[in-house]
């Protein structure tokens, strides 16, 4: 069976946070989006060559001058759903966030990082910024029960050193307040911002995983939905987190590109977008998921120890 195709378009890395464990570290007062043309042309050309989910990547797509009339594109032209992944802090405005569900099939992915105001206005580096993505959150939430959203809401966090102890408390927190049934956490890539405030962003594999664990457990308990990303499978399979919770695996279900006009490699498979910034050890080449797994950072290395990794000949 042929995967599903879908293409992400990086809009521009214009942004209304800052946060702390960016991959961009170009300072934000010069940073721009793309033209209108530019993208409508691009996303027209993607859907003539049979893509049928479309991504919208950022920066901060929501803030787009022209995101509406990108959103109502990509519905007249026939693309199945959009995935708008956003801080969430602009669906604060209700009539915004009304008018982004009704330009298409939006699934919303919400970069939130935390269930503690403090910890997600450091990490944004923007007061309140908590306060409006919860805010954001309530009018998602009044929409979709009012079924003008079809598509579930997702929350993406990022683990950082600031947050990892309360990987548990997000999920409770995000479950019991507004019924959130699809977690993402993916280990913070130390690249950009990150790798700047690496000592004060990025956690130790052995730090985060009881906590992670515990996190995964709560979500089999609730019965919702978790997945676990930029993290070495051996490690994730020796907490006995399960594999169909890797979200690298999951993603493999799609021919995934995206494209990028700040990039001198425009267009590429997102599978292999960072291999060279991956340690290649001799115990990751014998391993089965060797080429999927995302294995350990180079720049991670360079701080830590290197972690017990084992090949995987079997998931059992």
């Amino acid at each position: 069976m042929s995967r599903k195709k879908k293409i992400e378009v990086n809009l521009g890395y214009a942004c209304n946070n800052e946060c702390k464990f960016c991959l961009n570290n170009f300072p934000i007062e010069k940073r721009k989006f793309i033209p209108f043309q530019t993208a409508a042309e691009k996303i027209k050309e993607f859907k003539n060559k049979g893509y049928e989910i479309l991504g919208f990547l950022g920066g901060e797509p929501t803030i787009y001058p022209k995101i509406i009339s990108l959103l109502k594109l990509s519905k007249d032209i026939g693309y199945k759903r959009v995935d708008l992944v956003s801080n969430g802090r602009r669906y604060a405005d209700f009539n915004f966030s009304q008018e982004v569900s009704q330009s298409a099939n939006v699934r919303f992915y919400l970069s939130i990082h935390s269930c503690r105001e403090e910890i997600e206005d450091y990490l944004t580096s923007r007061k309140n910024s908590f306060r409006e993505k919860i805010q954001g959150l309530k009018n998602l939430i009044f929409l979709k029960k009012r079924g003008l959203i079809k598509e579930n809401i997702f929350i993406d966090t990022v683990i950082t050193k600031p947050n990892y102890k309360t990987l548990p408390g997000i999920i409770l927190f995000y479950f019991r307040n507004f019924r959130i049934k699809n977690f993402s956490f993916k280990f913070v890539r130390p690249q950009g911002k990150a790798l700047k405030n690496f000592e004060k962003i990025v956690p130790e594999y052995s730090n985060v995983l009881p906590y992670l664990k515990k996190a995964f457990l709560l979500a089999k308990t609730l019965k919702i939905n978790f997945s676990v990303s930029n993290f070495p499978f051996c490690l994730l399979k020796k907490a006995k987190i399960d594999k169909e919770c890797l979200g690298e695996l999951r993603n493999n279900e799609f021919e995934r590109k995206a494209w990028n006009l700040y990039e001198k490699n425009k267009e590429f498979e997102v599978a292999n977008r960072e291999k060279k910034w991956i340690a290649c050890l001799e115990e990751c080449q014998k391993c089965v998921y060797n080429g999927i797994c995302p294995g350990i950072w180079k720049k991670y290395l360079k701080h830590f120890p290197l972690p017990k990794i084992k090949a995987i000949h079997q998931w059992k």
